[in-house]
């Protein structure tokens, strides 16, 4: 491929009084070059040019560095194309993702990318724009937020709801994940040379704990209303829950989610055919998930995720008795019986709606005057309660479908009073004590310092010298300002030093 550099005047054409053009004399202007590139599929020629070059050598600079891209090979051609045009190619082509995935990047990208993005060619995109972009969606839906700004009116625009709440820094986390992921296949497919969203900073956050609805945070949300981010019962409080849904038709699907931790669309979409009360099990292969209102079938969310869920001797005679309901049910609905093959239906064998479940859970909460939880923290309250009673991490893990058992202790267990009281008293059981303690009125454990004395054979050995108190109010212990000596260590010098 061949180039040159050339300069470009800003007087335009300059003509001599005879109307010939001429070159123009003055020493102004910048520099450009032009390359050729590939030819199209038809042969035709195409070439590239850049400008805004202070000098010839900046220039030539450039195009060396241009040619020697398309010499060997790596050379990114640019795109012209908006970077709204970009994502929406982007998102048609991601054949694997689930509808749920594929339902939140659409939102993310209509309402965040293309009004504050969307304008721009995606050979232009900077990490400033992302930076100014992300400062905006900061200030949304709060009291700072510029009503008269150009990007902070595109965002409100996108909206069929101008009000809008304040973001946390984990959905701007998600939406930078978002950006990240389509950018980088702008890489791979040699639109751009380097994603300009890698090092744009947003705010670090963690998984947030689950905590124990404990008396004392139950006495501080009544009195202010506060409540932690991810809370979890009890088992006093969801035996109580659990006996106050004991009537509803939903309370097997309560008991499913309290006793093994199965996801609110595991529990819905369970198949009866994989529901093997004989042998003490239930198979986890699909879901349902809500988009929007409507719902559909769709697999389990990871491969750990479709998973063989064992059962307890409680849990499969509540299920041996829903099923016998519902094939009365079915007897008595008889051909307007709609046979969808699931485990938990309506009267008429058609799905539950996912919604159903969690108001008739807030509900049945309420009333029974429980402290608030979510029904996902039902689930992660059946997880906590494996642990007080024993189970295994790694168990716990399985059972809830996690790839990682990371996420199982990150997010998903906390740690019951009972547990961290006795985990407490286990620790201080194995740890050995001669003495007995100051509260008790009797002597304390006294500290130990080295001192040396000669041996028969003119060596130096340790001795552990018990420096008691003779006499009332005397102090006891090394000097002030030393550190109390370590019997074990046998050389003076490290006794010093320990």
């Amino acid at each position: 491929m061949k180039g040159h550099t050339y300069r470009r005047c800003p007087c335009g054409t300059v003509r001599n009084k005879d109307g010939k053009r001429v070159n123009c004399q003055k020493k102004h202007g910048t520099w450009s070059f032009v390359h050729e590139v590939p030819a199209t599929t038809d042969g035709m020629r195409r070439q590239v040019k850049r400008g805004g070059f202070a000098t010839e050598a900046d220039a030539r600079d450039a195009l060396n560095i241009e040619l020697g891209k398309l010499r060997g090979g790596t050379y990114i051609e640019r795109a012209r194309i908006t970077v709204a045009e970009y994502l929406d190619q982007w998102l048609a082509g991601k054949a694997k993702l689930r509808a749920t995935t594929r339902k939140s990047y659409g939102e993310h990208i209509t309402l965040y990318f293309k009004p504050g993005l969307g304008h721009l060619e995606l050979s232009n995109l900077r990490d400033t724009h992302i930076e100014d972009l992300y400062a905006a969606i900061r200030l949304l839906g709060t009291e700072h937020a510029d009503p008269d700004d150009w990007l902070t009116k595109r965002l409100l625009e996108a909206r069929t709801n101008p009000k809008v709440r304040p973001l946390s820094d984990a959905s701007l986390r998600r939406f930078h994940a978002t950006l990240m992921s389509a950018l980088n296949t702008a890489v791979d497919r040699k639109r751009l040379e380097a994603n300009p969203a890698a090092h744009v900073e947003v705010p670090t956050g963690r998984r947030p704990k689950a905590v124990v609805w404990t008396p004392e945070r139950i006495a501080r949300w009544q009195e202010t209303g506060e409540k932690p981010a991810v809370a979890v019962w009890t088992a006093e409080q969801t035996g109580t829950f659990l006996d106050a849904a004991v009537e509803h038709r939903l309370y097997p699907i309560y008991h499913l989610i309290a006793h093994r931790g199965l996801r609110r669309g595991e529990a819905v979409g369970a198949l009866r055919h994989e529901t093997h009360l004989d042998e003490g099990y239930l198979r986890i292969t699909q879901t349902i998930v809500q988009l929007g209102w409507a719902t559909e079938l769709s697999p389990p969310k990871t491969d750990d995720s479709e998973r063989v869920v064992w059962l307890d001797a409680g849990t499969i005679a509540v299920l041996r008795d829903w099923l016998a309901v519902q094939d009365e049910e079915r007897r008595t609905w008889a051909a307007a019986w709609r046979d969808t093959g699931l485990l938990f239906t309506r009267e008429d064998g058609s799905p539950i709606h996912p919604d159903v479940v969690t108001d008739t859970f807030q509900q049945i909460s309420q009333a029974a005057d429980l402290p608030p939880i979510r029904l996902r923290d039902l689930r992660h309250t059946a997880a906590s309660l494996a642990l007080q009673a024993g189970v295994p991490l790694k168990v716990v893990s399985e059972q809830l479908g996690h790839s990682a058992i990371g996420i199982t202790a990150d997010t998903y267990t906390s740690v019951m009073p009972e547990v961290a009281a006795a985990a407490a008293e286990a620790v201080a059981s194995v740890i050995p004590r001669t003495a007995r303690s100051v509260a008790s009125g009797t002597e304390a454990a006294l500290p130990v310092r080295c001192q040396s004395s000669q041996t028969e054979e003119g060596k130096v050995s340790p001795k552990r010298v018990l420096n008691r108190s003779k006499a009332a109010g005397q102090r006891s212990g090394a000097p002030s300002g030393t550190r109390t000596p370590n019997p074990l260590i046998k050389s003076q010098l490290l006794c010093q030093l320990s």
